[in-house]
């Protein structure tokens, strides 16, 4: 996977696709795999925003049963099944646990009956899968059956609880990686640090877009039968470079706290807290709380803070301090207006139907766990546009050949990363090849090798590395202060 945005220009591509996260990343593998001339730029590095920002949970969507959702339960499941399937060394079961207190809609019998019927929705979910992959029946658990698992859970009224099975990925961000090296070997060009800054039209029709490198500077101009803004929270602003009339993306700031003790080893563990609920989640040898919302803005730290002590009503047991957060995950999602109006559908706009804006096609996605499906429904509208006929799309069968932790020492890890993958900066690196800096600060002595290597690839002046360092630094800097 080598970065030639020379290459961009070369020839007219049949889509460029606009947004190197977790959704561009698997539309552009998608659109390559099929036999389109694909392009995808990124303007940070491929899963920065809030493909970074992830639990690292793999969902079936036991949540769609509240409101009958069937379909994207069904979705959901199949989704999970997919990824244990294409990444089984990164993707794996995790059991999942909610104590219930109390009898009636919220206690352990309604719980069982949504099990139960979690359980019928998803009869063939482990098909094709490996016995170490398979997910097993949910079944409920008693009063002291859960106090063996989590000793510290509050016991008053404690009626019982449910255990069901969904995934983890143990990096999300090498599984990122994974989809845009798949979409790198199928002869797709891709570009981080790459940034849109317009779009070419013709007659009213879109036809590409001129990109800035934002490493080494200067612009260029890329040809394109169609445009797929899989930009997230830069949708909106590309979609003002074609002057499309939309209201702006409402969008909220997410959170995740990790945490450098193992609060809960085997189970993640779930418990209500302000009318939602909330997991603690074992992972990397510690944990990881999540998710809270709240509006964008300079408040990170003060919303880390205020996180932080809705952790500690939801799980008192944990006596969580401000020094057990070593990182906050931050990123921003779409929502529907108001800090908890978090979106749960995904949107797709064909703009020549919808605007009268030839060339355009939009993705939003809101979830990881549906980012191929997601992918494919976008790039089977961009084959339809294209007016001829391409193969389906193989991404549910294809194994994801990166999906799995570069090996070898630290050094020729970091070269690898730094030759093979893209990682043009520190941050590249250390948290989103290196799986390094994802639980905490990186020793002293990992970051100078890593420092060293980068240099070395890139050509570093002792300038750059100072600029580099303090950039990283920066990502640690919105840690919650104790409060009390």
């Amino acid at each position: 996977m080598k970065r030639d945005l020379g290459a961009l220009g070369a020839r007219e591509l049949d889509v460029l696709v606009v947004g190197g996260g977790i959704h561009g990343a698997a539309a552009a593998w998608d659109a390559a795999q099929r036999g389109l001339a694909t392009a995808l730029v990124e303007a940070e590095d491929f899963g920065s925003g809030a493909s970074w920002n992830s639990l690292k949970t793999i969902h079936g969507g036991l949540r769609y049963l509240q409101t009958l959702d069937l379909r994207r339960m069904r979705e959901s499941i199949r989704e999970r099944s997919i990824l244990l399937r294409i990444a089984p060394e990164i993707v794996r079961p995790l059991p999942f646990v909610v104590p219930t207190y109390g009898h009636g809609a919220k206690g352990r019998e309604a719980l069982a009956l949504g099990l139960r019927v979690n359980d019928l929705v998803s009869a063939d979910r482990n098909r094709g899968l490996p016995p170490d992959r398979r997910i097993p029946a949910a079944r409920t658990l008693s009063r002291s059956e859960i106090l063996a698992l989590f000793p510290g859970v509050p016991s008053r009224g404690l009626t019982g609880g449910g255990l069901w099975t969904d995934a983890q990925v143990t990096s999300s961000e090498r599984l990122t990686i994974a989809f845009v090296r798949a979409a790198a070997d199928a002869g797709a060009v891709v570009a981080n640090h790459a940034e849109v800054t317009g779009l070419l039209s013709e007659g009213g029709r879109v036809v590409g877009a001129r990109i800035r490198d934002r490493i080494g500077g200067g612009e260029i101009e890329a040809r394109a039968r169609v445009v797929l803004n899989a930009a997230g929270p830069g949708m909106d602003g590309i979609l003002a470079l074609a002057r499309v009339p939309q209201r702006p993306m409402p969008l909220l700031s997410a959170y995740n706290l990790v945490l450098r003790r193992p609060v809960v080893t085997t189970h993640a563990l779930g418990a209500a807290s302000r009318g939602r609920f909330l997991f603690v989640v074992p992972w990397s040898g510690g944990a990881m709380i999540g998710t809270d919302y709240g509006p964008p803005g300079p408040r990170a730290a003060t919303d880390a803070a205020r996180f932080l002590d809705e952790a500690r009503e939801a799980f008192p047991w944990a006596e969580l301090r401000a020094k057990d957060v070593t990182l906050v995950h931050h990123g921003l999602v779409p929502g529907t207006g108001g800090a908890k109006g978090l979106a749960t559908r995904q949107l797709l706009v064909d703009h020549q139907g919808a605007h009268d804006v030839p060339g355009l096609v939009s993705v939003q996605g809101v979830k990881y766990t549906t980012a191929r499906s997601v992918a494919e429904e976008a790039v089977d509208l961009v084959v339809r546009r294209l007016g001829k006929p391409f193969p389906r799309s193989r991404t549910a069968e294809t194994p994801l050949a990166h999906a799995r932790p570069l090996s070898g020492s630290l050094e020729e890890r970091a070269r690898t990363a730094a030759r093979e993958e893209m990682a043009l900066t520190l941050c590249d690196a250390v948290l989103r090849r290196l799986d390094l800096g994802t639980s905490g600060p990186p020793a002293v002595g990992d970051l100078r090798e890593v420092v060293g290597a980068l240099a070395s690839a890139h050509s570093w002046d002792p300038a750059r590395v100072v600029a580099e360092t303090k950039a990283l630094e920066a990502r640690y800097a919105m840690l919650p202060a104790e409060s009390g």
